[in-house]
């Protein structure tokens, strides 16, 4: 059940989330992970969110391969994770 959301991180906000780059597995120290493009889904917890990471180099075919450069971004399938306020970063405003 989804809790309301306290504002640190909005739903549909912009961030930076902790997500291994290629060739790093859960077991490669979180505070070398990089830091990648995400978007809020929603506020899971008292500090936890989901998000979708929209950074190419992690995206995937349905197959699960590597999606090559050229995919149109519908046949593109950006993975999601579960992170607390350490691992999370609002996005700079561009502009």
């Amino acid at each position: 059940m989804t809790e309301q959301n306290d504002g640190r991180f909005p739903d549909e906000a912009d961030v930076l989330v902790r997500y291994p780059a290629p060739g790093m597995t859960h077991e490669t120290p979180r505070d070398t992970w990089p830091w990648m493009d995400g978007v809020v889904e929603n506020q899971c917890g008292p500090d936890e969110w989901l998000v979708t990471v929209y950074a190419r180099e992690v995206a995937s075919l349905e197959d699960g391969t590597p999606v090559p450069d050229e995919t149109p971004g519908d046949d593109t399938f950006f993975p999601q994770c579960f992170r607390s306020a350490e691992e999370l970063k609002l996005a700079p405003e561009e502009g």
